[in-house]
Formats: C-alpha cells, structure tokens, sequence
C-alpha cells in the first residue's frame, strides 16, 4: 500500500527571544597596530614595558611617533616576540623574599633584602624618662 496523503502544508513561526547582555559576545579583528593604550588587551605586555621596549635604540621593528603614542605592526611585533626577543630586552628583576625565607632572618637582613637599613640612633643630648 502506497502512502497517497497530500503534503503537510507550510507554516511560518515567528518568535521573540530575549538575552541577556552577558549571554552576547561580540568577536572583533585584532588591530592592525599596538600602542601603548592596546598592547595589553592584545599581547598582555603591560604598557610601561612595551613603551621601554619601543624606545630602545636598538628595537628591529619600525616605530610611528604620533605625540606622546608609540605605534607598531601588531604582526610584526607579535612575531617578535615569538621569537623570544622581548623576554631578553627587558631587565631581570628578582622575585621578592617568601614569607619561609622572611621568617629565618633577622629584621637587619629582611630590611637590606628590601634595599633599606637601619637608622642609626641619633646623636645628641640624652632625654631621661619622665615619671
């Protein structure tokens, strides 16, 4: 036996659907160039090393001076630092003491860790205590 019904006809449903604001992301094309205002969105390079980094002598990549901002390629610098040329440009600063070392020294080595020292008693006239 051979199905003979006719062909369900066609419909249109129209719905309303509401989102919230944080169930919407909305994807841009990454710059075509980073400054010192977008190089932490884009690279995570915080913007006082980037700037460093750009005014050295010796930085490979072309750099426009548009006033105080510093502009480069983004392909070009991110392929810079792929090569791992940006982790040798910066200084090497040393991580601070943990709180295990801190414990075993004494307060004249913790303040020289830190780059103080201690004060001097000053001289001069001696105050006794007062009843």
């Amino acid at each position: 036996m051979s199905d003979t019904r006719p062909d369900p006809p066609t419909t249109t449903v129209t719905a309303t659907l509401t989102l919230p604001p944080t169930g919407l992301r909305l994807m841009a094309p990454p710059p075509e160039t980073i400054s010192q205002r977008n190089v932490e969105a884009v690279t995570g390079i915080p913007a006082r090393a980037f700037l460093k980094v750009v005014r050295a002598p010796a930085f490979p990549l072309p750099v426009t001076r548009l006033g105080k901002l510093r502009i480069v390629g983004r392909s070009a610098f991110v392929a810079w630092i792929e090569r791992g040329a940006f982790r040798t440009s910066l200084p090497v600063v040393e991580a601070p003491p943990t709180a295990d070392e801190l414990d075993r020294e004494s307060a004249g080595d913790i303040l020289e860790a830190v780059g103080l020292t201690e004060a001097s008693p000053r001289a001069g006239r001696a105050r006794t205590p007062k009843p």
